[in-house]
Formats: C-alpha cells, structure tokens, sequence
C-alpha cells in the first residue's frame, strides 16, 4: 500500500559509534499488578474533547449534511459552543462546511482516522500476545511501530516480567525515523519509490553533515534487513541500550516495524544481534502469516 499520500552498498557493523543518541532511559516499573477497571469518577475527561467528539458522533446517523442547529439537537451542546467547535474542525479538516447549504459534514481527516484504525488495530491486537511472550521469554522490551509524517510512533509495547529494568517508552512516543532503528527497518521494507519520496522530505530537516551520517545508518540498515530479515545497533537509543528491529509488511495494511530492545548489562549483545534477531524475525513472519489468514 503507497504511503505517499501525506506528506550505496558498504557492509559495515552495527556497533560503530551511533550518530546521536536517543536519550531513551532504562527505567524500574512497578510490578506488575491485577488489572481492574478504573471508576468514571476516578478518570477526569477534558470537556473541550468530549463535545469535540461528540459534534463528530453526530454525524454517525443517515444524514450527511448538518447545521450547526440539527448538531446542537443531537448533542444538547450550546449553539454557540457548537459554532465554535465546528469552525475548529472545518480549519482542522475535520468538516467540510458548504457555503449553500450553510451545513458541515465530515471530510478527509476524519476518514484518513478510521482508514488507519481498519488497517492498523487487527495487526496490533494479533502481535500483543506474540510481543508480550516474546519479551517474558527473552527478556526485552517488545514495541510495535507505524508511520506518523516522518516520525515512527509506538501502536503497542510490551515488557518482561522476568525482570522489572525495562526502556522508558511507552505508547503514543514519537522518535524521528531517520534517525531511530526502527524507523530505518521501516524505510528498508518499502518499495524503492515510497522510499525515496520520504527520504527526499527527510533530508531538509537535517545539515548536510549530519544527514549524510543518518543516510548512511539507513543504507546499512537496509543491507542488514536484506541479508538477514532485521537490523541492529547498539548506542542509537543511548550508549547502554541494543535494539534489533524488523520490518513488518501485511498486505492492505500500513507498513509498520516490530523492534525489540534491551541493555547489555541485561542481555548478552552476541544474543541480541544473532539469537534475538532471528527470533524476531520468525515472530514476525507468525503475525504475518495470521494477519494475511484474518484478512483473507
């Protein structure tokens, strides 16, 4: 699937100095507790984003086309509160407003949003529990990984319950791609022209010094992705941290990266590259294998 839309071959070891560091953390969490629902009262909403949302909810009936009036019945929000948030979505793409009807429905944003959630959350919600044996089993943090702009965001994580030292990232993080591993197993299993086309957007955010040292991390990372299905480094998330990364493609879906990631005082750094790699790898081609069944 393009990715468009919005908008050489020096073999070398992973293990050279890093470009810069991510300053992730190896933090202590708290063990591990029972999972029981949180009381409404004890979760504080923030009003402005609920009657965002529910101005949105609005338009899950028949009609296509709402004034601002038809919204305020439907929701019981005041009119002027209404006016105001439909102005803020229309500027955010979120509506369309039509100058005739004097009416808003929804617009490209909104679609962009589910068209993602469809592709995304069912291969998300099949890699959990492969993640979550994968990181008690080794003893590494375990992350899924898919494409905001030009930034990698984590879709899902998990972490060992054999040990409590675990990396400071959670859900939602945002890390550059050209300059994190699991950003560079990304761009090494798109289509050459997808590639590219980021690629060329990447550069002008970065000195000509500095990008001709990520452009170089990328292409050995593609190597190490062509020759063994993942790629490696140690010192790019900070000097006590590895990371083995691996492209993860499903057909119908956005291209995502699964990456796993721990410190050598942890785990031993031969087990990372070599033993954890290929058991990455074949985690990934059993998510695959059932995410192409659950799709087909």
């Amino acid at each position: 699937m393009s990715m468009l839309g919005e908008g050489r071959k020096a073999k070398s070891s992973p293990r050279k100095t890093a470009v810069q560091s991510m300053e992730v953390r190896i933090i202590l969490r708290a063990p591990r507790a029972s999972h029981h629902g949180h009381p409404a009262s004890a979760v504080k909403l923030i009003a402005p984003i609920v009657r965002g949302f529910a101005v949105l909810d609005a338009f899950l009936g028949q009609d296509q086309w709402l004034s601002n009036q038809e919204i305020v019945d439907r929701t019981t929000i005041p009119k002027a509160t209404v006016s105001r948030l439909t102005r803020t979505l229309t500027d955010l793409s979120y509506l369309t407003h039509s100058e005739t009807l004097r009416k808003y429905r929804l617009a490209s944003a909104v679609l962009d949003l589910g068209y993602a959630a469809m592709a995304d959350a069912d291969v998300v919600s099949l890699a959990r529990p492969l993640m979550q044996d994968f990181a008690d089993n080794n003893g590494v943090f375990v992350a899924v990984a898919g494409r905001d702009g030009l930034d990698m965001i984590l879709f899902e994580n998990c972490h060992s319950s054999s040990t409590l030292a675990t990396i400071g990232l959670g859900v939602g993080t945002h890390m550059p791609i050209a300059a994190s591993p699991m950003g560079w197993a990304l761009l090494a299993g798109l289509p050459e022209t997808e590639r590219s086309y980021l690629l060329d957007h990447m550069r002008r955010y970065h000195k000509r010094d500095r990008w001709m040292l990520l452009r170089q991390r990328i292409v050995e990372a593609s190597d190490q992705v062509a020759e063994k299905g993942y790629c490696a480094s140690t010192g790019d998330w900070g000097a006590d941290i590895t990371v083995v990364a691996v492209p993860l493609n499903v057909e119908g879906r956005l291209p995502m990266a699964v990456v796993c990631a721990g410190s050598p005082r942890l785990t031993n750094r031969n087990k990372h590259d070599e033993q954890l790699g290929r058991k990455l790898v074949a985690m990934v081609h059993v998510l695959k294998k059932l995410a192409g069944a659950e799709h087909g």
